[in-house]
């Protein structure tokens, strides 16, 4: 029997959450008609509906991109965040083309590897307008398979940018630590884990008079999903967290009818070791009758009484609750 998977744990979890909300039904009302289609790409509105903080933090990076790269170039540009969308990271590799600024960053805490992606044509550009280019020129030519050094430095200063505006627009949510890992123009050569994994893509179009390009920012899902609290929406975990009340409600009422075992201490006795030794059956050990009686609870004491007699049962009459605050235990 094959080991191979028929469907993706990401799939899996996209039918089991369209199960679970009822967009899948489970009667076989309509089983005449066969198989029914499922759109798997379901799982990526699932998935980022539950993150909606992604979005703010998207849109704070890409105003801190306008500031660097007109820092950096002293060329006007306009930076707008595009959707965030969930892909394979075969389709993700697949879909570059050789040569790339291919950046391996690890982002701490986040697990995983994640890569920062500009085009050949991007660094091309960018040499253009750094070194006094045409407005608006690009030399990049197509037949080339390979990055000039001078793209290398560019592709290093924008990097470098982006991570630390990176760094500062997820500050509010998360404290991430960024450290470039290696560098690869040839997606052929690329490191990567399971092609099926999934990965949410960052993209960002960067407009410089008539010209655009991207940055591309790609990480391992899995290294987002332990954020879900973090990124999610703030009234939701509002609203999960105000029924504790009840909560506390319910285990007041349960609680009174919670068995205890109640005891009786009448006295006690010190004796040595050797005395203890020397104890069998038949022994006696003398004992002062008390007047005051020890009542225990799950062997904890709680009050002072005396003990009687009552309806013909031995009992003990509370005289004293004990007061574990003022020290008299």
């Amino acid at each position: 029997m094959s080991t191979k998977e028929v469907l993706s744990e990401g799939e899996l979890d996209a039918l089991m959450d369209s199960v679970s909300s009822g967009d899948v039904p489970l009667d076989d009302s309509n089983s005449s008609q066969g198989c029914q289609p499922f759109d798997f790409n379901t799982r990526e509105q699932a998935l980022l509906a539950q993150m909606p903080a992604l979005k703010t933090i998207n849109e704070k990076h890409a105003l801190a991109l306008v500031q660097s790269i007109q820092s950096i170039f002293k060329v006007p540009v306009e930076v707008e965040p595009s959707v965030i969308t969930l892909i394979k990271l075969e389709e993700f590799v697949v879909s570059l083309t050789e040569p790339s600024g291919i950046n391996t960053v690890e982002i701490k805490p986040l697990n995983g590897a994640s890569f920062v992606v500009l085009s050949a044509e991007f660094l091309s550009f960018f040499v253009n307008q750094y070194f006094g280019g045409a407005p608006g020129g690009a030399t990049f030519s197509s037949s080339r398979t390979e990055l000039t050094p001078t793209e290398r430095r560019i592709n290093d200063l924008v990097v470098a940018s982006f991570l630390s505006d990176l760094e500062t627009s997820w500050a509010e949510k998360v404290a991430l630590n960024t450290e470039p890992e290696s560098f690869e123009s040839n997606p052929d050569f690329l490191q990567i884990g399971s092609p099926t994994e999934l990965a949410l893509k960052f993209s960002f179009l960067i407009k410089v008079f008539e010209w655009e390009g991207s940055i591309d920012w790609v990480i391992p899902y899995s290294s987002i999903e332990p954020l879900k609290n973090r990124l999610g929406n703030p009234a939701a975990t509002i609203k999960q967290n105000k029924p504790a009340a009840n909560w506390e409600g319910y285990f007041r009422k349960e609680l009174l009818s919670v068995d205890l075992d109640v005891s009786g201490l009448f006295s006690s006795k010190n004796v040595s070791i050797s005395e203890v030794l020397n104890l069998k059956a038949g022994s006696i050990v003398p004992l002062k009758v008390p007047t005051d009686v020890m009542l225990c609870i799950e062997g904890q004491p709680y009050c002072l009484g005396e003990h009687g007699a009552l309806n013909g049962k031995k009992s003990i009459k509370i005289k004293e609750i004990l007061n574990y605050e003022d020290g008299s235990l």
